[in-house]
């Protein structure tokens, strides 16, 4: 039950969730062979700041990831809560 994995601290969407649509592994593959063709390319100080920009886009998307998830969570809680109001103000009628 995800109340019991909760409350004892095993629940770990961000780290448990992996997408696996063809669509993602094919970005993966892809730039992974970008990396690739930069690091025979580039010099090695250019490949390090590739390499940082990569990392700070990173954090910027899980950044941006949990947002989205905090805000898909709360409007899922407020359309539950309606739907509870209308179902119970139906049964009150």
């Amino acid at each position: 039950m995800i109340l019991e994995e909760m409350y004892n601290g095993r629940f770990y969407p961000c780290e448990t969730v992996v997408a696996d649509s063809w669509r993602f592994k094919q970005a993966v593959k892809a730039s992974a062979a970008l990396m690739d063709t930069l690091s025979e390319r580039l010099s090695k100080e250019d490949y390090a700041l590739v390499e940082e920009l990569r990392e700070q886009v990173a954090i910027a998307q899980c950044e941006e990831n949990e947002s989205h998830f905090k805000y898909g969570f709360s409007a899922g809680l407020l359309v539950q809560q309606e739907a509870h109001a209308q179902v119970s103000q139906k049964d009150k009628e």
